[in-house]
């Protein structure tokens, strides 16, 4: 494990499908979903994966407050640590300028959200070949909300 690190989260873009439920996403348009990833303490052998639930807001401003989640337990755990942004926020908008133009808005959903982390989380952990490790998913408020309903739907 590393000692006094500096953190070094660096911004990944994820093609984030934008109806994962008609027809299972199957042909369905996709968006660049941004998310965060910081290894500073990651122990590859054995870390887990610490997952943030982006809520309603720009991903950095959630990292900039999330120093327990980014440091203390990443630390304490050797952990990855992932940051996905929620669709409609910061700058993973699905239909770029006119995402809130209110045809589009039937696609700003929970449901969708926590599917866009699964895929997430599921590409991650294969492109790094980490199929096995545990994720351990946290958030704030509605991100919070979030990392419970993920917890109970997608076990």
């Amino acid at each position: 494990m590393a000692e006094s690190n500096t953190l070094n989260p660096q911004t990944y873009w994820y093609n984030a499908t934008i109806d994962h439920y008609d027809n299972h996403g199957a042909g369905s348009a996709t968006y660049p979903m941004r998310y965060l990833v910081d290894k500073t303490y990651f122990n590859p052998e054995s870390g887990p994966i610490i997952f943030y639930a982006g809520n309603e807001g720009d991903v950095w401003t959630f990292w900039d407050n999330s120093g327990f989640m980014t440091t203390t337990l990443a630390q304490e755990f050797g952990a990855l640590v992932i940051f996905g942004e929620h669709r409609y926020f910061g700058e993973s908008m699905p239909f770029g300028d006119a995402s809130y133009d209110r045809k589009n808005l039937t696609f700003l959903t929970a449901e969708q959200a926590m599917y866009d982390y699964v895929e997430l989380i599921r590409d991650v952990k294969s492109n790094l070949g980490l199929e096995d490790r545990a994720v351990i998913v946290g958030g704030g408020s509605y991100g919070g909300m979030l990392a419970a309903w993920l917890r109970m739907k997608y076990p």
